[in-house]
């Protein structure tokens, strides 16, 4: 089910499956990439418990062993509407039985969308409904459209970092693990990221321990997206490297396992650890730059 929403200056569409958002309008424009399967079947989804793949698909939780899917479960689950405001509306999502024989444990997930003058935050609240600790990953992957205007293409955009960021993108090996001590691009102070599809021929832009809250994606004119997230540690950049007209900009809490991982959970990266009935809540706002 595809629920639509006009909320101040902005339109948007948000999916039950995954409450993933659709599309993102303001003056004509769609900001968000429309799930095209020839180039890419989602739009922005929400990874979790886990974010990229496990090495061979299957991870080992407190001794015993589970299979994911790639990005987790989340994106695949029902979501029911749980209320809406004059600038806001909240998805809600509980574990079910099935899920567990994926991922053993239970858990609540809150997504709010929330109108901002020219700005769409997106909040993912998780909560342990176990009798026991949880532990998670957790990211946003949306797809910005780029480029945005007719006459332009995706060479024209640049992403500016709010801080200069020092890091060395790891390897994505064949499996689609991560091999940090081979690294394949690197930047001591990066600052403006001028876009080519070329750079994505490694697969993925990681970077570990990201300094900056926030970045800029414009073109020519200055015209884009500021993308703003709060309570992720890493942040990654993804396209496609065919003609695929869209990039995602993705803030996350952990990332895919390691080539050399023993295929322990509990070692995996950036863990959130709740305990029962607590929280934890991160968000990413689109900024609309016109």
């Amino acid at each position: 089910m595809i629920y639509e929403f006009e909320k101040e200056k902005l339109k948007f569409k948000v999916a039950s499956k995954g409450a993933e958002l659709k599309e993102l309008v303001c003056d004509g424009i769609n900001y968000i990439w429309c799930s095209d399967p020839k180039y890419w079947d989602f739009s922005a989804p929400v990874l979790f418990p886990i974010i990229g793949k496990l090495k061979d698909l299957e991870t080992t939780i407190k001794g015993k062993k589970y299979s994911m899917p790639q990005h987790g479960l989340l994106r695949h689950m029902e979501f029911n509407k749980k209320e809406e405001t004059s600038n806001s509306v909240s998805f809600e999502c509980m574990y079910d039985e099935k899920q567990l024989d994926k991922y053993p444990f239970k858990f609540k997930v809150i997504i709010t969308y929330t109108v901002l003058n020219n700005a769409l935050k997106t909040e993912f609240k998780v909560i342990n409904v176990d009798k026991d600790e949880i532990y998670f990953n957790i990211g946003g992957h949306p797809g910005i459209n780029c480029p945005l205007y007719d006459g332009e293409k995706f060479e024209d955009y640049t992403i500016y970092f709010e801080t200069g960021e020092k890091f060395e993108s790891p390897k994505v090996m064949m499996n689609a693990t991560l091999n940090f001590d081979e690294p394949v691009l690197g930047y001591n102070e990066l600052h403006r990221l001028n876009l080519k599809k070329e750079m994505f021929y490694i697969d993925t832009i990681i970077i570990k321990d990201v300094k900056s809250r926030r970045v800029d994606l414009v073109n020519k004119s200055g015209k884009g997206v500021r993308f703003s997230f709060d309570g992720f540690k890493n942040f990654a950049i993804w396209t496609p490297h065919n003609d695929a007209p869209f990039i995602c900009l993705e803030p996350w809490q952990g990332y895919n396992d390691l080539y050399n991982t023993k295929g322990t959970y509990e070692e995996k990266a950036n863990l959130v650890f709740l305990n029962k009935d607590e929280e934890y809540t991160c968000s990413y706002t689109i900024e609309l730059l016109k």
